[in-house]
């Protein structure tokens, strides 16, 4: 049994599996065992305790509705279409999606000269309190429309739900994007998809720098039932794509797809962390088809070596193998991962020189495939060759999972959460609590997603909150995870004082050399130097005892990576750990 812990309490049953949906919070920190399991750095807080912060509105802004003109103006007494805002927003602005299902016949399309600026993102949120559900099952199912073509860069996709697309629900060809708190759904091919916008695109214009946070992709299939993957960065891709904290689940082919082809080479390394993919090669109706690869992950293909980076994931049930290599000889960084019960090898690599650490297989009711290994290993790894190791005792039972209210994904076996210490590139501080929004809705009936309300609100560039008040110590952990010249970089404050601060600004320096490119759940300004991170709407409360995190993706000069190392809360010095 797979249980998916939402905040309402609508329920779907198939084939003794049973699915609650809930939609999501804000990005927070990465949390995940050192054996590979998943773990909330931040607890849910009540409804009452979000609601205490009234989401604030970008000032720069648009406003579209369901029944919106093309000719409005775009304010929230006379909204416009989305197809209208999004040529006519400016950056640093805002279009907010008013609440509903927008039924639409053609992809929305956001071109490469029309992005935002660094520091100053364009932005397609959610209403706060209101999902919109984009519907595109007006496009002509022989055609290959997607849903939004993002083409553009420096832009910000936030609480949306994209579904029924004649192809891609979401196409990302340009760059420095962040895709947070999306769905993908019920679309004719992959979910979202990282690709060139075009066959004349240089490579040196190939998407890079893309952020995809706490999104779900499900239920894709195309009509020949082998291509519809959840998630893919594939055939023509740069270097710094990251998913981070994505579920991928019940789509006709593999939950994530990173496939290369010698008519274009080799992409750049992508990061996934911190996810989960299940059931791959079966949708939620039962149905599926033999033509689909049915991989959990999919980390390569046609002997082309890429040295990706894939830590802290869990695939679990898949209907072919959970972790491919396939065919990638390059050296990839796996460590931290978890693969229970998948129908054939939970882990598959045989060939290359890949890095091994700290990866557990399990098995107890699924499969008998031995795990084939070629590389560095060393004792650290469990791996399947016959029987469980001592870890597996933490991952028998049903797998649950839900978006915590910072965001990150919590997993559970059996209805124990499962915990750990160390992950890469840092230390989990769990136990935290935040007040964050939470999301409730975004339920799914027969395959069309029906409304849904979010308490919280929305991550905008405008409307933050100014000052800030109480709290007398704080503690800032910093978890960055680096490429050559480019990194992302997870930033938790703790308020160890006995008041809450209500309203808070951290300030570090950055290191010569480096600058950001984007940010979630926080404003960074400026780019390089002595920078400020002011909270949004939903997360300007920290309680005494709780924290609030933040991220951001940058970019670095030289050959060494270093962090900041000093850091304050409203102006207080802090402690690191």
């Amino acid at each position: 049994m797979i249980r998916h812990t939402p905040a309402v309490s609508s329920r779907r049953e198939r084939t003794g599996v049973t699915m609650k949906r809930k939609a999501f919070a804000a990005v927070a920190v990465a949390a995940l065992a050192s054996a590979g399991a998943l773990v909330a750095v931040g607890s849910p807080v009540s409804q009452a305790a979000a609601s205490t912060v009234s989401p604030a509105l970008n000032s720069n802004a648009l406003y579209v509705a369901p029944g919106g003109s093309a000719s409005a103006p775009g304010t929230q007494s006379s909204p416009t279409t989305l197809a209208n805002a999004v040529t006519k927003i400016s950056a640093g602005g805002t279009i907010y999606m008013r609440g509903g299902t927008y039924n639409l016949s053609s992809p929305i399309e956001i071109q490469a000269g029309n992005s935002g600026s660094s520091g100053a993102l364009k932005e397609i949120s959610a209403y706060p309190g209101e999902t919109p559900v984009l519907n595109f099952s007006g496009e002509d199912a022989s055609s290959s429309d997607r849903g939004i073509q993002l083409n553009g860069s420096y832009w910000h996709l936030y609480g949306l739900t994209v579904e029924h697309a004649a192809d891609n629900g979401i196409f990302v060809g340009g760059s420095h994007n962040v895709v947070e708190r999306v769905v993908t759904a019920y679309n004719r091919d992959t979910g979202l998809q990282i690709s060139r916008p075009g066959s004349s695109t240089p490579q040196s214009q190939w998407p890079a720098n893309n952020l995809i946070i706490s999104s779900e992709s499900h239920d894709n299939r195309d009509s020949t039932g082998e291509n519809a993957d959840g998630f893919a960065a594939k055939l023509t891709v740069g270097s710094g794509n990251v998913f981070r904290y994505d579920v991928s689940h019940n789509n006709v082919d593999d939950g994530w797809d990173l496939f290369t082809k010698p008519e274009t080479g080799p992409i750049g390394p992508v990061t996934i962390e911190n996810s989960l993919s299940y059931d791959q090669g079966t949708l939620s109706d039962g149905s599926g088809s033999s033509n689909g690869d049915k991989n959990g992950f999919k980390l390569g293909g046609d002997s082309i070596p890429v040295n990706h980076i894939f830590r802290n994931n869990i695939a679990y049930g898949n209907g072919a193998k959970g972790i491919d290599y396939n065919s990638n000889p390059g050296t990839i960084t796996v460590s931290n991962n978890v693969s229970v019960n998948n129908s054939q090898s939970n882990f598959y690599f045989a060939a290359g020189t890949s890095v091994f650490r700290n990866n557990t297989s399990c098995r107890f009711s699924s499969g008998s495939a031995n795990d084939k290994i070629v590389g560095n290993t060393d004792g650290s790894n469990q791996f399947w060759s016959g029987s469980n190791g001592s870890r597996c005792s933490n991952y028998n039972g049903g797998l649950g999972w839900h978006f915590a209210s910072d965001g990150s994904l919590v997993v559970t076996f059996g209805g124990t959460q499962v915990t750990g210490g160390t992950t890469t590139g840092g230390t989990t501080t769990g136990g935290s609590t935040t007040s964050g929004g939470t999301t409730t809705g975004g339920t799914t009936t027969g395959g069309t997603t029906t409304g849904g309300t979010t308490t919280g609100g929305t991550t905008t560039s405008g409307g933050t909150t100014t000052g800030g008040t109480g709290g007398s110590g704080c503690k800032v952990t910093y978890t960055p995870s680096t490429w050559p010249g480019g990194f992302t970089a997870n930033v938790t404050v703790a308020n160890t004082g006995s008041t809450a601060v209500n309203g808070w600004k951290v300030g570090f320096t950055l290191p010569s050399g480096q600058a950001v490119t984007s940010a979630w759940s926080a404003t960074i300004s400026p780019t390089s130097g002595s920078v400020t991170a002011t909270n949004v709407d939903y997360n300007a409360q920290i309680p005494a005892g709780g924290s609030q995190s933040f991220g951001f993706q940058g970019t670095y000069t030289g050959s060494t990576y270093t962090q900041p190392t000093k850091f304050t809360l409203n102006g207080t010095a802090c402690t690191t750990g």
